[in-house]
């Protein structure tokens, strides 16, 4: 009995009218005194005159009166919630059972609660203006409906002009589709952002504003909705946050203001919370059992944000597939990319130093050796400017960059062709072989490089990773082995090292230049000539490495098949154990071992070259390693 108040007042409506009898049948001893509402807003001073407790059961509307003279006249109130209100439901944790919603609107226990008030309209849940993609969706929803819904709204999004302006006169000039105002509510995605940092009574307003700069940063955002174990406490990228007690709205476009799902008001609109304004009656999942009475400060986290440049080329624009490029934002990059495309003679010599080591590296066959060389070298930094370059349409890096990489290749061949004149041998190493039959994979590799290289590059954090990227795509070492063809006069051993020197080059710049562009470093394709032409080279390229590509799937297919085969040759069988293909100018060479219990005469070798030489076009070279099994 002492739980329970002893004396409360009953408004309802004509949709509630039912709930009186079960009021006043009570199990506590609560009495009950019911009032129609429209009874109520007849003489609500007179109605309301010695209340300590009122139940209230009707629309959000009518609630919302009630919660307003609750503020006035300081009573308490119990809500019993329709089964339609879902968002009263899941906001304020109330249960679903009658009897145990009668209960805890019956308690004397309520939370002092702050009332949010938007263009003097009381808001209970949330207030939103503008398109608001994704943010006001449920927070049960499912991951399916949630890419739906994503693939739905994105069409036609743009950035409008707002100004936000705090209770501190903090004034905030951005663009953003649309912005929402929530209260301590669990009912949509967006309140989950800010859970962690809301209450019901430290006297603010928590707003989130949406600012997608590209469709890319909106599936960003959309995968964090999705992604189970995202950082609740870390606002995504292209969110805004402010808290204050006071924030005013403008608009440059006149926009609709939907409190709570219904069409109130419009821009510009005032909003203030009046701390404390009221005790309700909510469930224990929402209750704060200790309300610091400590001010909260004012928050306004707004980096997200696009201001200054950025906001003029943003706003009243249809969202690109890509982010907008700032030169503010990006000002520390460029001005690194620039100095890299500068030649100097620490690269000159480095160039000099690491080819030196490559080459050696070669003639020794020595991967560790080959391996410093890479380290060593500095091709990757120009090659880098000049993706930037033809991205941005610099015609000044671009060709400081073109000119530091022809330089670098310059002294690559002259190095390396001169310690090849100089050696007395000219053997062809398995370090050489694997730089003369590039194929589509070498250029897999260098995209894949140049993707990494463009964003260890943009990162201060993880820049020390540019020389693993370095050792991934290896520059220097075909320009070795191209040199190593110039100092013997052999085409082949130049043509298709130089094929592979060049494949990393086009794969690296192209990937660079679109990796810059989906990281937001430029508005625009502005130089599509220069891009175009690298990447017809690219499709250019590509055609005989997949030539190459297709040839050594043959070869292994071949080699395969032939370990299953038996091969009979003047009456004797012959097993091939391993059998290995490689290309040598334009002939084959094909290593074999094979197994046999009779001894070969040349007419036996010579019918099975025959036999072999059937699956190719091109002359063979056949070495073979017979082994005699009992």
């Amino acid at each position: 009995m002492t739980d329970h108040v002893e004396f409360a007042l009953f408004v309802y409506t004509r949709d509630t009218e039912y709930l009186i009898e079960r009021l006043q049948d009570n199990p506590f001893g609560v009495k009950i005194t019911s009032l129609a509402f429209d009874s109520l807003m007849q003489d609500p001073e007179r109605s309301l005159e010695g209340v300590d407790h009122l139940v209230v059961s009707g629309t959000l509307n009518v609630i919302k009166e009630v919660l307003g003279f609750a503020m006035k006249y300081n009573f308490s109130v119990g809500l019993i919630p329709m089964n339609t209100q879902k968002d009263l439901i899941k906001s304020f944790a109330l249960p679903r059972k009658i009897n145990e919603i009668v209960d805890l609107a019956l308690k004397k226990t309520s939370q002092v609660m702050d009332l949010i008030l938007c263009n003097q309209q009381i808001m209970l849940f949330k207030a939103t203006m503008g398109r608001l993609p994704l943010m006001d969706s449920p927070a049960d929803i499912s991951k399916f409906n949630i890419v739906m819904k994503a693939l739905k709204r994105f069409v036609g999004l743009e950035l409008l002009p707002f100004e936000f302006t705090t209770a501190g006169q903090k004034k905030t000039r951005t663009a953003a589709c649309g912005c929402m105002i929530i209260q301590h509510h669990e009912g949509t995605l967006a309140s989950k952002l800010i859970s962690h940092d809301s209450s019901f009574a430290d006297g603010m307003i928590s707003m989130l504003v949406s600012a997608p700069r590209s469709i890319v940063e909106y599936f960003t955002f959309l995968i964090q909705a999705i992604k189970p174990t995202a950082d609740r406490k870390k606002i995504p990228m292209t969110i805004g946050y402010i808290k204050s007690p006071r924030i005013d709205i403008e608009s440059e476009r006149k926009l609709d203001v939907y409190i709570d799902g219904e069409q109130a008001t419009h821009t510009p609109v005032h909003c203030e919370a009046i701390k404390e304004a009221v005790r309700i009656n909510i469930g224990d999942g929402s209750r704060e059992k200790n309300v610091s009475s400590q001010p909260v400060k004012e928050e306004i986290n707004t980096g997200n944000l696009p201001i200054g440049k950025e906001l003029l080329r943003v706003k009243t624009k249809t969202i690109p597939f890509f982010s907008y490029a700032s030169e503010e934002r990006f000002r520390d990059l460029l001005t690194a990319l620039r100095e890299d495309a500068r030649i100097n003679s620490a690269y000159l010599l480095l160039m000099v130093l690491s080819t030196i080591l490559a080459t050696v590296g070669l003639y020794l066959d020595s991967g560790s050796v080959i391996i410093g060389a890479m380290l060593l070298a500095p091709l990757m930094e120009p090659i880098i400017s000049l993706a930037m370059g033809l991205l941005r349409q610099d015609q000044d890096m671009s060709k400081k960059s073109f000119i530091k990489i022809t330089a670098g290749i310059f002294i690559a061949l002259v190095t390396s062709a001169c310690i090849s004149v100089l050696y007395p041998h000219d053997p062809t190493t398995s370090e050489m072989s694997g730089r003369l039959h590039p194929t589509l994979l070498d250029l897999s590799v260098a995209i894949t490089s140049g993707i990494a290289g463009a964003y260890t590059k943009s990162f201060k954090e993880i820049l020390q990773s540019l020389a693993g990227v370095a050792i991934a795509v290896a520059l220097v070492p075909p320009l070795a082995v191209a040199g190593i063809g110039i100092g013997r006069w052999d085409a082949h051993f130049f043509s298709e090292a130089f094929l592979l020197f060049g494949t990393n080059l086009i794969g690296i710049v192209l990937a660079a230049t679109f990796t810059f562009r989906l990281l937001g470093y430029s508005a625009a394709i502005r130089g599509r000539r220069s891009i175009v032409l690298v990447a017809i080279v690219l499709v250019l390229i590509s055609i005989p490495l997949s030539f190459s590509f297709n040839r050594i799937v043959e070869d292994r297919l071949h080699e395969k098949s032939w370990q299953v085969e038996r091969f009979l040759v003047n009456e004797k069988y012959l097993i091939v154990k391993e059998a290995e293909v490689q290309d040598i100018g334009d002939k084959k060479l094909v290593k074999m071992d094979i197994l046999t219990r009779e001894p070969l005469t040349r007419d036996d070798l010579t019918r099975f070259k025959r036999k072999i030489q059937t699956h190719f076009k091109r002359e063979l070279i056949i070495n073979i390693n017979v082994i005699y099994i009992p």
